[in-house]
């Protein structure tokens, strides 16, 4: 374990980027997703 410590000091720090990455691109997705509804139908409405 501490051997892949110094080797990878920043291993660490890029995993909680990408998890961080992976969860916002989720939060993109489902507002998207939950608003696309209602902008078509109130497009399709005309109001």
């Amino acid at each position: 374990m501490t051997t892949q410590k110094t080797r990878y000091p920043n291993s660490e720090r890029a995993e909680r980027m990408q998890d961080l990455l992976l969860v916002s691109s989720f939060g993109l997705w489902a507002a998207l997703l939950g608003l696309s509804p209602v902008l078509a139908f109130r497009l399709l409405m005309g109001s």
